[in-house]
C-alpha cells in the first residue's frame, strides 16, 4: 500500500467510525428510549414503505440483509413497542409491518438528525467545494454500491 492509500484508508475508517459514534450519541441524547443505529435504520426502512403493505421480506430486500436477520430484528422492534405486525389479508403466512406512534417518533427524530447533519456539514464548505465534495462522495458511494451488488 502506498502512502496515499494508507492515508485514504485511515481517513475512510476514521470517518465511518466517527459518523456512527456521532449518530449513536446524538440519538441517545435526543431520544428518551434506547435505540440502536441498526434499529433506527430498520424503522427508517419501514417508514419508507408506509404507504404500501410492508413485509419482513420487503424490509430485508430494502436493507440488503437476509430475511431471517430481518425477522429477528423486526421481532425485537415489536417487543420494544416500535412496530406492530398484522396478518396479511391475502396471505395469512405473512405479516404487515407498521410503525407505532413511538416508532414514528424515533424514525422522525432519526430523519431530522440526518438532515441536520447534512446541513451542518454543508455549512463547512464554500459553493465550489460543495460540488467537489458531493461528486467525490457520490463516486465513493457508487464504488461501494457496485461491490455490494456484485
Amino acid at each position: 500500500m502506498d502512502d496515499f492509500e494508507k492515508r485514504l484508508n485511515h481517513v475512510l475508517v476514521d470517518t465511518f467510525n466517527h459518523i456512527l459514534k456521532y449518530e449513536e450519541t446524538s440519538l441517545r441524547r435526543i431520544l428518551s428510549v434506547p435505540v440502536t443505529i441498526a434499529e433506527a435504520h430498520m424503522l427508517e426502512a419501514v417508514a419508507a414503505q408506509e404507504n404500501q403493505a410492508t413485509t419482513v421480506s420487503k424490509i430485508a430486500s430494502l436493507l440488503k440483509i437476509a430475511t431471517p436477520t430481518a425477522t429477528v430484528a423486526i421481532k425485537k422492534l415489536e417487543n420494544k413497542g416500535f412496530i406492530t405486525k398484522a396478518p396479511c389479508e391475502q396471505d395469512g403466512r405473512r405479516a404487515i409491518i407498521s410503525l407505532t406512534d413511538l416508532g414514528k417518533q424515533i424514525e422522525r427524530t432519526h430523519r431530522l438528525f440526518h438532515e441536520k447533519m447534512a446541513r451542518n456539514i454543508s455549512g463547512q464548505f464554500a459553493g465550489p467545494e460543495k460540488e467537489i465534495l458531493l461528486k467525490a462522495i457520490t463516486k465513493l458511494s457508487e464504488f461501494f454500491k457496485e461491490k455490494v451488488e456484485a
